[in-house]
């Protein structure tokens, strides 16, 4: 095992580390020859930069290509195609064209990639040559493929079967899916490879491999392909963007010339053609499918497209995964939490309660010691860190400008004094009980002495390199093996959530507020059905448009042959109606997830401040359906301004929907303030009284529904209509309820078929700081 110690050299400490991620990459100024590239100013289409490339493709010079005509050097159905395209707002769904490149030995079989970006439409085009067209029996690989993600079990079966579909029909030596971690390193989860190239699987890599700014690249251009390592760089000619005077940004250019430092790295890794994949979560780079091959290797358009499918059905199924996971653990928190109320509900004392409850706490977090600390001293359970060193860390935690909740699996590199023994105590979860309190809860894990296995030592010296004054890539990415100590398990983001929720507990026992407890544990029971819903939806309903897409999309591919009667055009279409559903699906089920993650501290708001900003929004769409809305005065209370907005604007923007066709619409909103009965399960405020409510009805005269239906419309995806009737995936009304749930309110539907309906929404009137407790 190499040594991580080993000194530096006077001359290796004076390279700067950090100049690989200032290497403005995304303006190489050169493409890669293969193909050629071509960038516009809409709507001439006179290229304004080529790249020197076209010389060897099509025979002419660069300078005989710029300012001429598309049609000179494109066939006459080609410029067709990319004139129809270009009229779309989304070009990448059209993507490639086939075009035909006048050359001075003929046409040549192309495909053409479009796309838009910093006021240039960029044109690239792909000799196919000899490449075959994708068949039938292609797509219906891919639509088995897909279904093979969509039923794997577990995040390393997911990867394996990923690796070995891309390798299938990419036909690399290597395929690996390299997951990134919170410091941006990486690790390689899985693998499929051929015997003749080395076992890159538990490698890990520092985050110096992957620079900032190519994982920037990584995430808004998703696939990236260097058929040859051995290229010569084509310059674009000239480089010059003539609407910014900057050189010509090629972010999403698939042609893009690759950095001299990742070519000198795929050298050292004795690498010839690569392909990449980005497998994106919420934004963030999750991690890459990354493809090898000793030899240089092109694979085509499609084929590059059908692994970023498979990309993104595994990054869905990976989401489905992680929610599963996150239920089974709410769940067992649930259970947990019941025990540990039960254990000091009736304790005043709360210390001695925790103490007998120990086992529980330690369970909760999968740690092996816990602490409760204040004013008067600390209570430890399990193993911990000394009295004293326990005293240090609070006073430490009291000190931080940040008032959260603190964690780390390394708590000697915050102060070795903190973790004497870090073999006991490595890993610290700190919960503040209040945000000016000095009391913590805290839970410790010891460390786990690993072996980490490197591509190479991950310590590199630093080395002036033949590229200039830069960190020199690594020579050799054979195995280099690191015992790493003073580590623990790292704290998931569900188990800090979960901590959370106890420390929660802990507050209500110390108020004595037992009946709001169980009603934070209603609420828990409810978001896990929520949870539960959405691993449904994500593995049936999102399942059913994503088939109509393989579907016609192999029958397209069959059909290529021209059809008079317009059966292509009908699949087409097809194609088009699902991308819609299934685009729509996806974008009401992350708005009904944001609900509860980006929800706003409560802050008193008049009503009816909110519904003439909704009214101003909806005028339009009244003004053409001729609706009258009448609102009596609206009280002002606390509440989250956006997600009660967008409440009201839901049930109104509703009540004009599905208006009666031979009546214009009428609308009328009341609030009224309730108290004793209106408070579920005896709930009353502090003077002992029973808590006061609004009830703010709205009132339409449309067309109504079945009472019976009354609780089916709030869930998820719930339609009493079909889709050709009314727009919309059914998933509005299920927002309201997850929204006035988390003010602790109620919402309820009242109706007759043919006379209209009425939507009732209950909310609490009560102190600022109850409510923050409950929405905590």
């Amino acid at each position: 095992m190499a040594d991580p110690t080993s000194p530096a050299t006077g001359a290796d400490v004076a390279v700067d580390l950090t100049s690989c991620d200032r290497e403005p990459i995304h303006v190489p100024g050169h493409v890669q020859p293969h193909g050629v590239l071509l960038a516009f100013v809409e709507p001439e289409l006179r290229p304004v930069a080529v790249s020197a490339s076209v010389e060897a493709l099509a025979g002419r010079p660069p300078d005989a290509v710029l300012g001429a005509p598309l049609a000179a050097h494109l066939s006459e159905a080609g410029v067709a195609q990319i004139v129809a395209a270009l009229a779309s707002d989304d070009l990448a769904t059209l993507n490639p064209l086939p075009v035909g490149l006048r050359t001075t030995a003929g046409e040549r079989d192309c495909d053409a990639i479009l796309h838009r970006h910093d006021g240039l439409t960029i044109l690239e085009l792909e000799p196919r040559d000899d490449l075959p067209r994708p068949s039938g029996t292609f797509f219906r690989g891919i639509r088995a493929a897909i279904r093979r993600l969509q039923t794997a079990g577990d995040l390393h079966e997911a990867c394996a079967v990923a690796a070995g579909e891309v390798r299938r029909i990419t036909g690399f030596d290597r395929v690996k899916i390299y997951r990134f971690a919170p410091d941006w390193s990486g690790q390689v989860i899985a693998e499929d490879r051929v015997d003749t190239i080395p076992s890159l699987f538990d490698f890990r890599f520092p985050a110096s491999d992957i620079p900032a700014q190519s994982r920037a690249l990584y995430t808004a251009n998703p696939v990236r392909i260097i058929p040859d390592i051995g290229y010569r760089p084509s310059p674009l000619v000239p480089n010059l963007n003539p609407r910014t005077g900057a050189p010509i940004d090629l972010s999403h250019a698939v042609l893009r010339s690759v950095s001299p430092v990742h070519i000198e790295y795929m050298v050292n890794m004795a690498v010839h053609g690569a392909m990449s994949i980005s497998i994106v979560r919420d934004g963030r780079l999750w991690g890459l499918i990354s493809c090898h091959n000793t030899l240089p290797r092109f694979v085509s358009f499609e084929v590059r497209q059908a692994c970023e499918l498979i990309a993104q059905v595994l990054t869905w199924q990976i989401a489905v995964l992680e929610e599963a996971a996150i239920s089974r653990h709410s769940v067992r928190v649930r259970t947990i939490q019941q025990r540990l109320l039960h254990e000091l509900g009736g304790r005043r004392e709360l210390h001695a309660g925790l103490v007998r409850g120990g086992d529980e706490m330690l369970a909760l977090m999968d740690a092996t010691g816990f602490a409760l600390s204040g004013p008067d001293g600390s209570t430890s359970y399990g193993q911990t860190p000394t009295p004293a060193a326990i005293a240090a860390l609070v006073d430490w935690l009291v000190r931080r400008e940040s008032r959260d909740v603190f964690e780390t699996d390394c708590i000697a590199a915050v102060d070795p004094a903190f973790a004497p023994e870090p073999e006991k105590v490595s890993g610290v979860l700190a919960v503040p009980l209040g945000r000016a309190s000095a009391s913590f809860m805290l839970w410790f894990r010891p460390e786990v002495a690993q072996t980490v296995t490197w591509g190479g030592d991950p310590h590199k010296p630093v080395r002036i390199g033949p590229l200039g004054e830069r960190l020199q890539t690594r020579a050799s990415f054979a195995a280099w093996r690191e015992v790493v100590r003073g580590r623990a398990r790292p704290w998931q983001p569900h188990e800090v959530v979960a901590a959370g929720e106890i420390r929660d507990l802990v507050v209500d026992v110390i108020l004595s507020k037992a009946e709001e407890l169980e009603g934070v544990n209603r609420q828990l029971a409810r978001s896990n059905d929520e949870l539960e819903s959405f691993a449904y939806v994500a593995s049936h309903d999102l399942k059913e448009p994503l088939r109509h897409i393989e579907a016609f999309a192999g029958l397209l591919k069959e059909g290529l042959p021209p059809d008079p009667e317009g059966r292509l055009g009908a699949m087409v279409g097809g194609i088009e109606t699902s991308s819609r559903r299934l685009r729509a699906l996806i974008n009401d089920l992350a708005e009904y997830s944001r609900v509860g993650r980006q929800a706003r501290p409560l802050a008193p708001v008049a009503l009816d401040e909110v519904l003439a900003d909704v009214l101003t929004d909806l005028r339009p769409v009244l003004e053409e359906t001729g609706a009258t809305v009448t609102a009596l005065p609206l009280p002002e209370i606390l509440c989250d301004r956006s997600q009660i907005r967008q409440v009201l604007q839901n049930l109104v923007s509703n009540a004009v929907k599905y208006r009666h066709p031979d009546r214009r619409p009428t609308i009328t909103l009341r609030s009224v303030t309730e108290a004793g009965a209106a408070a579920p399960d005896g709930e009353r405020a502090a003077t002992g009284e029973p808590a006061r409510r609004v009830r703010i009805s709205i009132e339409d005269n449309g067309i109504g529904f079945d009472e019976k239906y009354r609780e089916q419309i709030f869930e998820p995806f719930q339609r009493l209509h079909g889709p050709d009737e009314y727009e919309g995936t059914g998933i509005g009304l299920a927002i309201c309820r997850k929204i006035v749930q988390r003010h602790g309110g109620s919402i309820t539907a009242a109706s007759r078929p043919g006379d209209g309906s009425t939507f009732s929404i209950v909310l609490p009137l009560r102190g600022f700081d109850a409510l923050e407790s409950l929405v905590r």
